[in-house]
C-alpha cells in the first residue's frame, strides 16, 4: 500500500500548538485568553451588560457597564489594535500570477505582445516575483503556445524573478532553451483532480517532478512547488489535511524552495460553516451538497499539518475568491506566520476543471489590505491599478478588484 493509500493521520503529526488551537479553533477561545486593561492598569472585572461606545473626539474604545453597581466605569482598548497585529509580519513578498495562472484559461487569444506589456507593468509596480508563463503543450493550454517568445521578450530586471511552470521533463527542457532561471511543478491533493487536470495519479505526478527537480539542480535553477486542491476538490469533496501535508512535504524534500497551497475552487474559510447555514445551502442548491461538505475543513488545520513538516517560512498560500473568503483566509494565514502570498492583478484566472470557480483573489485587494495593516510589500498601488486597467482593458471586462473599482470612481 502507498504512502497515499495509508494518509497520514493527524495522530501521526507532531503536538499543535496549544495557543494555536486556542487562537484560531474558537473566538470564544481568544475572548477567554485576552484581557484588557483600565485606565488604572486593572483589569475589567464588570458583571452584567456592556455596550461599546466610540468616542468621536478621542481614540478611545470604552466599555460601559450597564449595571450602575459595577465597580468598572471604563475600559480603555487603546492597545487592542497591538494585540490584534502582534503575530503579523512586517513583510509580504506577493507572487504574482496574471500573467500566466490568470491568462492561461481566456478562450480569446491573448497577443504575446501584450503579455510582455503586462508583466512590464507589473515590474513597473514593485513587484519582485512574476509568474511569467507555463511550458505545457498547446494542445492542453493553446493560450501558453507562446511561452517561449514571452519569456525571451521579458526585459530582465535585477532581483526580479520569472518562475515558469514546468510539467515534466520535455517543458522543462524547453524552458531552459528559453532561458528560464526558475521553474515550478504543480501537483495536487486530490487524487481524482490529478488525474482530470495532469492525467496521472498523484503518486505518478510525484515520480515524474522528481526527476524534473533533480535536472533543475543540476542546472542551478530555483523551484517553486504548487500544491492545489489543499481544501477540496470538485469530485471528491473535502481533502483531509494529511493529505496535503504529504504533498507538500514530498515536493519540499525533492528541492522545491518554497511550496503554495492553493484553495483551487475557493471554498475554504478561516473557521467552520455553521450546522444551520450548511443545511440552508443544501435546501436551496442540492446540486453543491457534495462541495459545500468540504467547508467543514478549514484553513487553519491545514496549514497546521503542512507546517509540521515544511518551514514556515517556505509556505505561501494561494486563494480563489469564489466565495469571497481570500482576503479573511490570507489574514488568518498571516497571523499563522505565513509571510508569501500568491494573487493575480484585477483577480483574473479560473479553473477549467472546477465548475463555478472563479479568479484568484485580486493583487490590488491583498495589497490595499496589506497596507492598512501597517505590512511594507514594496508594491506601489497606482502603478498596480494601472497594469489591472490595461490588461482589463484589452481582455475588455470590468475590473475585477473591488479596491481598484472603488478608487477608480473616486478619482473620475
Amino acid at each position: 500500500m502507498s504512502s497515499l493509500e495509508e494518509p497520514l493521520g493527524l495522530g501521526d503529526l507532531p503536538k499543535l500548538s496549544i495557543n494555536r488551537l486556542e487562537r484560531f479553533s474558537s473566538p470564544s477561545a481568544y475572548r477567554r485568553t485576552t484581557s484588557l486593561p483600565n485606565e488604572k492598569g486593572y483589569s475589567n472585572s464588570c458583571n452584567g451588560n456592556s455596550q461599546i461606545i466610540f468616542h468621536g473626539n478621542s481614540h478611545l474604545w470604552q466599555t460601559q457597564c450597564r449595571n450602575t453597581n459595577s465597580a468598572c466605569d471604563g475600559v480603555e482598548l487603546r492597545d487592542l489594535p497591538r494585540k490584534v497585529l502582534r503575530d503579523l509580519p512586517r513583510f509580504v513578498k506577493i507572487v504574482e500570477v496574471g500573467a500566466r495562472d490568470g491568462l492561461q484559461n481566456e478562450k480569446n487569444n491573448v497577443p504575446t505582445s501584450v503579455k510582455i506589456q503586462l508583466i512590464h507593468k507589473l515590474v513597473a509596480a514593485g513587484l519582485s516575483v512574476v509568474e511569467a508563463t507555463s511550458f505545457v503543450s498547446p494542445k492542453w493550454v493553446p493560450q501558453l503556445a507562446d511561452a517561449k517568445d514571452v519569456l525571451t521578450g521579458i526585459p530582465q530586471v535585477p532581483n526580479v524573478r520569472f518562475p515558469v511552470l514546468t510539467p515534466n521533463l520535455r517543458g522543462f527542457e524547453a524552458a531552459v532553451a528559453a532561458g528560464a532561471k526558475e521553474i515550478a511543478v504543480f501537483a495536487s491533493a486530490s487524487e481524482s483532480f490529478s488525474k482530470s487536470n495532469l492525467n496521472c495519479t498523484i503518486e505518478e505526478s510525484l515520480v515524474r517532478y522528481r526527476d524534473v527537480t533533480a535536472a533543475a539542480k543540476k542546472h542551478g535553477l530555483r523551484i517553486r512547488g504548487y500544491v492545489s486542491c489543499v481544501i477540496a476538490c470538485p469530485v471528491e469533496g473535502a481533502i483531509h489535511p494529511s493529505k496535503v501535508a504529504y504533498v507538500a512535504k514530498e515536493l519540499y524534500n525533492m528541492g522545491c524552495s518554497e511550496i503554495s497551497l492553493g484553495d483551487t475552487i475557493g471554498v475554504g474559510t478561516p473557521g467552520t460553516i455553521s450546522e444551520r447555514v450548511y443545511m440552508s445551502l443544501i435546501s436551496h442548491r442540492r446540486s453543491f451538497v457534495f462541495i459545500m461538505s468540504s467547508v467543514s475543513g478549514s484553513v487553519v488545520p491545514m496549514l497546521e499539518a503542512v507546517m509540521s513538516f515544511v518551514p514556515v517560512d517556505k509556505i505561501a498560500v494561494h486563494f480563489h475568491d469564489t466565495y469571497g473568503q481570500a482576503l479573511a483566509n490570507i489574514l488568518v494565514s498571516l497571523q499563522m506566520g505565513i509571510s508569501v502570498v500568491d494573487s493575480s492583478v484585477s483577480g483574473l484566472g479560473g479553473c477549467p476543471y472546477a465548475k463555478g470557480a472563479t479568479g484568484n483573489v485580486a493583487t490590488e485587494d491583498v495589497v490595499y489590505m496589506l497596507h492598512g495593516l501597517g505590512i511594507e510589500t514594496n508594491v506601489d498601488i497606482n502603478k498596480l491599478m494601472e497594469a489591472g486597467d490595461y490588461i482589463s482593458d484589452h481582455l475588455g471586462r470590468p475590473l475585477g478588484s473591488k479596491t481598484a473599482t472603488a478608487l477608480r470612481k473616486l478619482t473620475c
